[in-house]
């Protein structure tokens, strides 16, 4: 997914989206143990940043590549095709979660899954939510990330045209769409009456930054991201805000412990707010001067298991989209039992390490018999080829 020229695979992206993928599930596990010691409790933004930002610059790098050797519409069909891909996706989680919820809704008769799940009326007036699902303005609980990503996929085409000719043809419309979304509240909106949870019109920008410095024409042109000043500035963005995030999540369990987050519109996780980029590129610069070189997680053993689920993200988020649904049921019938929600979770990033690991070791076994196959080949053909290049064929 991660190339730059004819380089090997950037082992880091791949890490750095596995390990977003995994504390998106832990996030979405209710009541749990460790869900108190992720991201969101030292920053301003979560994982969702992470994975927005690295899709954006992936999708660049690789869709971006395709278009300057192949063209637009070339390149066109590889996003679109993508994009389809990621709707399927979609509406295949959706209908389990509903056959899930409605098993559970017969079994049980408790209402409570309705509500968790949003629900609330599906299964009285299932013709009506129809269409909205087909549209993905119906969207099930923890089924809410997926309709914004193909919606910038759908629009990627556009954005990579952008980027051929100057990033600021990109920059300047995709900010103005995001701060058009701080003022005046632009959004699209659910058949349940609410936002879109992952407002497109202002993650957009974050997938359009990452788009920017992952585009292969704009390779090396950001040298200023190495600034140990940058870097300092970066610090003491990044430790204040830990200290005031960490008092927000600490103040659940510590009774006598006040918040200190600031009740603002800037820190909304819909419209994207202003703090929350602050704090997600601070911590990208630290990261960036502190992640180790390309290779070394691949060396190592133990990160094996973190990068396997980042060169399989949509199926390994899916997958931890139906366990975290799982997990909702469990908090249910278990009256919100912490040590089964912990253990639970525990489980469930095991299952993901585990199917990441299969889907590895499956698409190894492919490549090994598409070389088999070549080998035969060249065999019988005593190294001919057998499909004739350009100059070979005839001329009109």
């Amino acid at each position: 997914m991660a190339f730059r020229g004819q380089s090997r695979r950037d082992d880091r992206f791949d890490f750095l989206r596995g390990l977003a993928l995994l504390v998106i599930f832990i996030d979405h596990v209710p009541k749990n143990l460790f869900e108190p010691m992720t991201l969101h409790t030292f920053a301003f933004c979560d994982a969702a940043e992470v994975f927005f930002f690295i899709s954006g610059y992936v999708a660049a790098l690789v869709y971006g590549r395709a278009m300057l050797k192949t063209g637009f519409v070339a390149a066109t069909r590889k996003v679109w095709r993508r994009a389809a891909v990621v709707y399927g996706a979609q509406m295949f989680l959706m209908g389990t979660v509903l056959a899930m919820v409605w098993v559970f809704l017969h079994a049980t008769g408790d209402e409570t899954y309705r509500w968790i799940f949003r629900i609330q009326w599906v299964f009285d007036d299932p013709l009506a939510y129809f269409l909205p699902a087909l549209t993905m303005h119906y969207q099930p609980g923890y089924l809410d990330i997926l309709p914004a990503y193909v919606v910038l996929l759908a629009l990627f085409p556009a954005v990579l045209w952008g980027l051929n000719r100057n990033i600021w043809v990109v920059l300047v419309p995709s900010f103005l769409l995001w701060l058009a979304v701080q003022t005046t509240g632009l959004t699209l909106w659910t058949t349940n009456g609410d936002r879109w949870f992952f407002n497109p019109f202002a993650w957009q920008f974050l997938f359009v930054i990452g788009a920017v410095f992952g585009h292969p024409a704009n390779e090396g042109k950001f040298g200023f991201v190495n600034s140990k000043w940058l870097l300092v500035g970066a610090v003491a963005v990044a430790i204040p805000a830990a200290c005031i995030q960490a008092t927000d999540t600490l103040s659940h369990y510590i009774g006598w412990l006040h918040s200190m987050r600031p009740n603002t519109a800037m820190l909304d996780k819909t419209s994207l707010g202003a703090l929350r980029l602050v704090s997600f590129f601070s911590l990208a610069i630290i990261v960036r001067h502190l992640v180790p070189a390309n290779g070394v997680f691949s060396a190592n053993r133990w990160c094996q298991p973190v990068l396997k689920c980042g060169r399989f993200s949509l199926q390994v988020f899916s997958f931890g989209a139906l366990l975290s649904s799982i997990t909702a049921v469990t908090w249910v019938l278990t009256g919100a039992n912490v040590v089964v929600q912990t253990v639970a979770a525990v489980i469930g990033v095991g299952l993901q390490f585990v199917y990441a690991a299969w889907k590895d070791n499956n698409r190894q076994e492919a490549a090994e018999r598409e070389r088999a196959q070549s080998r035969r080949i060249t065999v019988l053909t005593g190294g001919f080829d057998p499909v004739p290049c350009a100059s070979d064929r005839p001329q009109r």
